[in-house]
């Protein structure tokens, strides 16, 4: 006689999955729930450091995969109503074909910056040590090209709200925190490194000053919108805009006016012509402008620049070293922007030396190197957020750039046109 198998056990077997699939749904929603705290409307960038923490007891690369998934889907909910308004707002898609692009493009980032965290994601029982050094792996992965290239936020921005003013140190520091927190709960030594750099960050933060902003400089946010070059008389009503806006803050005393990225478009030989008066008159009056615009590199095929353009009483350029992938940069197609050097000198204007971030700079790290090994007089940041402005995107583009200000105790000053 044959009997029938007990069917109990495949009954509790059948059930495994369902706790597994709530417990990833729950670490998914812890990182969300950090990226909400720490980036808009969070302003809690210490908060970073409950990632690594979490990663570490978690069992398994899936659910290390998961709780970074959610931070990252989070952090980065805008991009599909960002590429919806860019790409459509210049009609080279459809709404609903730039809508899809932005939801594979968004989910896409986030399982890209994930994959490191559950690649290096060492076993339940490994040491205390392996887990920092994993942890410490992966931050510089998503913090440095070539995956830095959307390395957003990296948990490294938690170095300047724990260590303001302290630059590449300060950096290395809270590279350390990130370590410790992965550690922390494995070892006695972590946990006397984490009470360490506790009290050298109340240290660091007790004698942290907000720079000061050289007197008579300003930075002017736009309402200009969306630039229509189609027409020369777009271009025409689009630079008397700029040049009425610029004059006015001269006349209320300004010496050095910073204006928005890309405010006057593509740099033409008519724009050069309707700005030669204006730009000798600043020069006469030893007036400085700084403004975004796009400069030529080449024809065929189109190449461009997105830089800063210094004119009047002082003279320079610094070209993006990031422009935008996929919206500004596209190696490879007919029209792209091309990409500035890294070791690009800071530029002196009114006898100050300015750094410069242009606009997706905002969101990155590796770009400022310069900035924590020898802080500049001014950090300059321009952007063009015309499809964005009513998003959390532009209030974490402002904290990103803001808290590399923050950690190089460099005064910001910064130009947004929406």
């Amino acid at each position: 006689m044959f009997s029938l198998p007990p069917l109990l056990p495949p009954a509790r077997a059948s059930a495994q999955p369902l706790p597994r699939a709530l417990a990833c749904l729950a670490l998914i929603a812890t990182g969300a729930l950090v990226a909400l705290a720490a980036w808009y409307p969070g302003q809690w960038q210490v908060l970073l450091l409950l990632l690594p923490a979490v990663w570490s007891r978690v069992r398994g690369r899936t659910s290390a995969f998961a709780i970074w998934i959610g931070y990252y889907l989070a952090g980065a909910r805008d991009i599909p109503v960002v590429c919806m308004r860019f790409f459509s707002g210049y009609r080279e898609l459809t709404q609903p074909e730039a809508l899809v692009l932005g939801v594979a493009f968004w989910i896409a980032q986030a399982c890209v910056l994930a994959t490191p965290w559950a690649l290096l994601k060492p076993d339940s029982d490994s040491s205390a040590t392996r887990h920092a050094l994993c942890a410490t792996i992966a931050t510089v992965l998503v913090t440095v090209p070539p995956l830095g290239i959307i390395g957003w936020l990296s948990p490294a921005y938690v170095a300047s709200a724990l260590f303001p003013g302290w630059k590449a140190p300060g950096l290395v520091l809270g590279m350390t925190a990130t370590a410790c927190a992965a550690a922390v709960s494995r070892a006695r030594f972590a946990q006397r490194m984490a009470t360490l750099l506790v009290i050298l960050s109340l240290l660091a933060r007790s004698v942290a000053s907000a720079p000061v902003v050289p007197s008579r400089w300003t930075a002017l946010d736009t309402r200009l919108g969306r630039f229509d070059q189609s027409s020369y008389a777009s271009l025409y009503a689009r630079t008397q805009q700029v040049q009425a806006i610029a004059q006015r803050a001269f006349s209320e005393s300004a010496t050095v006016v910073v204006l928005p990225e890309e405010i006057v478009g593509l740099w033409r030989p008519a724009m050069s012509y309707w700005w030669r008066d204006d730009i000798q008159a600043f020069a006469t009056a030893k007036r400085t402008l700084i403004v975004g615009m796009d400069l030529t590199a080449s024809v065929t095929p189109f190449r461009y620049s997105d830089s800063a353009v210094i004119v009047g009483a002082d003279h320079g350029r610094l070209d993006s070293r990031q422009p935008v992938p996929a919206a500004l940069w596209r190696p490879g197609a007919a029209v792209s922007a091309v990409r500035g050097s890294l070791t690009q000198p800071y530029v002196m204007v009114a006898g100050k030396s300015v750094a410069f971030s242009i606009c997706y700079e905002d969101l990155l790290w590796w770009p400022h190197w310069r900035i924590l090994l020898r802080s500049p007089d001014v950090l300059v940041s321009l952007s063009n957020g015309w499809f964005d402005s009513d998003l959390a995107l532009a209030h974490i583009q402002r904290q990103g750039i803001a808290a590399i200000a923050r950690l190089s105790g460099v005064p910001l000053l910064r130009a947004v046109n929406r």
